[in-house]
């Protein structure tokens, strides 16, 4: 089943549904109040889930997480795009001479990639709602159709009949649901008002309702409705059990790279990724650049000897890269914890490798990072299973190894324990903790913290479920697989004092860029880490006069006493949840933000820019890898079916190319206070200088990396 059906859509939908009668759904929506609930992902802090006002849609403690009309608008125009571009896969065999409805032109494709900029750049309602039309408009849909009535009679009712689509049926489903829902709060005389609302808030009429809003609301609903019955229609016959028989026997690289063929982003990585320093450069420019630790001495399952490090290396050696400190390790043995799964009739396989890489010596011409060499984890070293470029096509199989695991560690730690679930708690105790709504912290704080709450609920509902596409794609079962993303989100956590980004770097031993020169995510990195210290410090000093303003503050510290009671964050000078003096403060905020901010951006939007190309980064292995260099093994049965890797290229790129928000560009009234507008102005003068200086390195680098280019960094993690 294509990811881009149902389940999505209809949720979509069901949300529009609800918001389009806004300020009436603001109000009935909202339960009042955020709440530790350990059931979901224990025991991180999840948000309690009421029952659901209405089948399937969350209730969400506060407006700020409800999803924006911009953030509704992008959404749908990446699944727009993602559909017509199934659509043109689908049909593009039919021969020409056949009239198919459903054949889509590159015209289609392209204009559907320029609208999702328009809605991107739109800066008020009015630039959105002309790209929203212009949208409904590729699409062939009408602009000029009657809003449906809010509470229609009886005898208007939409009556279902087997002439009408499934899809279209759930859709008209969920309007009644809707509208008697609202009806029935309108009502004069209600009972017993839900205890989340204020008696105030029950005499609102239908007619105070926002028309602009509704408006708008009704044309993204329209656009819902065409897609899902688009993909209703052009849904492809297959059974999930039958997947190893209906997908192509021996899929090529060229097949591969025809599944991407019709997307905005193109992976950076289609023409050179079995180049060994390209294969090196996404340990320090690629989706998940974390892994690099510098090493002393050799590692025990990387025993190599000096004569190979040199037919590799040539003119260097191996005492002297481990004297200059130009030797570094990425371990991926935390993946040893997981089991291996299977989906759809096909078992998968899960390694945990190690990985050797160099920097040649100073008087190279080309100091990139080069890999020397790979342990696949699968026996023991005296068995002789340790790869190097010296053993030929069974490279390729050792890398395609390493980059799986690579894939995996991404998705489960760098991505999701990292950044989406270690920021959850602190949009809990922001919310909870700073009772007076203008106190400088949670200002601070909020534009940081908007949509994780609700992005991590849709995460946990359906990419994590049993049977979801996390189930389907990666090489772990889910229950392992989730195990340890909360495992490694509770260390994250547990270790809030070494996760701000220039402790990272030193803790790793990649801080030197004479030892290690070529590291644009280092680099980029500390630049935007640099600017929103300077915000952060810039900003704080105009509220706390000392570090006794800060130890007296009582909402300051009931917020760092509740992640640590509540979300297991050990923050404070001593870890305690005691915030003593505000240099400490200002580190503490800065990695809040650029947490939420530059590092999810840095480990999410490649997710699009480069793993949709899968022979790059497949997500899961197929087929036992070898256990020495004497065997062979074409890396290509390793990869996965093509049916399995559309669903990667479908799932990866809708996670990767939204970007709602930019990083400096607060909207509203928060910041206007003249002092602090001074500040704000100063880093966006900062970000701006920072945005020139990566554009400019980045035309001499390897493989372009602009993931921490300031106007690609959203606010926050809500995607």
């Amino acid at each position: 089943m294509s990811f881009w059906t149902q389940e999505i859509i209809e949720t979509l939908y069901r949300l529009l549904s609800f918001l389009a009668n806004v300020p009436l759904a603001k109000r009935l929506i909202i339960s009042g109040k955020y709440e530790y609930d350990y059931t979901v992902l224990a025991p991180l802090a999840m948000t309690s889930v009421l029952p659901s006002i209405i089948s399937y849609l969350p209730q969400l403690p506060t407006a700020d997480e409800l999803p924006k009309q911009k953030w509704l608008s992008l959404v749908l125009s990446t699944l727009a795009l993602g559909v017509f571009a199934e659509i043109k896969k689908s049909t593009a065999s039919i021969d020409n001479s056949v009239s198919n409805e459903n054949e889509i032109d590159s015209n289609k494709i392209d204009s559907l990639k320029s609208i999702d900029e328009e809605i991107k750049a739109a800066k008020g309602q009015e630039d959105l709602t002309n790209a929203v039309l212009k949208l409904k408009s590729v699409l062939g849909l009408g602009i000029t159709e009657q809003p449906r009535q809010l509470f229609p009679d009886a005898d208007n009712e939409i009556k279902v009949g087997s002439n009408i689509s499934k899809i279209q049926d759930r859709f008209d489903t969920i309007d009644r649901e809707v509208r008697a829902f609202l009806s029935q709060r309108l009502q004069p005389n209600l009972p017993e008002p839900p205890t989340f609302l204020k008696p105030d808030e029950l005499d609102l009429k239908a007619d105070e309702v926002e028309e602009v809003d509704k408006e708008l609301y009704r044309h993204l609903q329209e656009i819902a409705r065409f897609l899902g019955q688009k993909l209703e229609k052009n849904q492809p016959k297959f059974s999930e059990q039958a997947e190893t028989t209906t997908s192509t026997p021996s899929p090529t690289l060229e097949d591969y790279e025809q599944l991407t063929e019709p997307l905005k982003i193109k992976p950076e990585t289609l023409s050179n990724f079995q180049q060994d320093r390209v294969f090196a450069y996404m340990q320090v420019a690629g989706p998940n650049p974390v892994m690099l630790n510098q090493i002393e001495k050799l590692d025990s399952r990387l025993l190599i000897t000096n004569e190979q490090y040199q037919n590799i290396v040539s003119q260097d050696s191996l005492d002297a890269a481990l004297g200059e400190g130009r030797l570094y390790l990425a371990d991926y043995s935390k993946l040893g914890a997981l089991i291996n799964g299977s989906y759809g009739g096909l078992q998968k396989y899960m390694y945990a490798p190690v990985a050797l890489f160099a920097v040649p010596p100073d008087d190279y011409s080309d100091r990139n990072l080069l890999p020397i060499a790979i342990y696949c984890q699968q026996t023991s070293a005296e068995q002789n299973s340790i790869f190097t470029p010296l053993d030929g096509d069974n490279w390729i199989t050792a890398k395609t190894i390493l980059q799986m695991a690579d894939s995996n560690y991404h998705e489960l730690i760098s991505h999701l324990a990292q950044t989406h679930l270690f920021i959850e708690p602190f949009v809990l105790a922001t919310n909870r903790c700073f009772t007076d709504k203008n106190h400088p912290v949670r200002v601070l704080l909020k534009p940081h913290l908007e949509g994780t709450i609700l992005i991590n609920y849709g995460a946990h509902k359906y990419l994590l479920a049993p049977g979801g596409s996390i189930d389907s794609l990666l090489g772990a079962t889910i229950g392992s697989d989730c195990q340890l993303s909360i495992k490694e989100a509770q260390s994250h956590l547990a270790n809030f004092n070494q996760v701000a980004f220039p402790r990272t770097l030193e803790k790793r031993g990649v801080n030197n860029s004479k030892q290690l020169p070529i590291y644009p995510y280092r680099d980029d990195g500390q630049r935007i880490w640099d600017a929103i210290f300077q915000w952060v410090k810039d900003y704080l000093g105009l509220f706390y006069a000392s570090d006794t303003s800060v130890e007296s503050d009582a909402q300051l510290q009931n917020w760092a006493g509740e992640l640590f009671s509540k979300g297991y964050c050990h923050i404070g000078e001593e870890g305690d949840g005691r915030i003593k003096t505000l240099d400490y403060l200002v580190e503490a905020i800065s990695t809040i933000i650029f947490t939420a901010s530059a590092q999810h951006a840095a480990v999410n939007f490649p997710q699009s820019g480069m793993m949709t190309y899968v022979p790059a980064f497949p997500l899961g292995c197929y087929s036992p890898a070898l256990t020495n260099p004497q065997q062979q093994q074409n890396f290509m049965s390793l990869l996965p079916q093509l049916q399995r890797a559309e669903l990667q290229v479908q799932v990866l790129y809708l996670l990767g190319s939204v970007y709602y928000t930019q990083l400096g560009d607060y909207s509203g009234s928060s910041f206007q206070n003249p002092q602090v507008k001074i500040a704000l102005d100063k880093f966006n003068v900062n970000l701006a200088e920072i945005k020139n200086i990566i554009l400019n390195e980045d035309s001499q680098r390897l493989v372009s990396y602009r993931y921490l280019l300031p106007s690609n960094i959203p606010q926050s993690i809500n995607i």
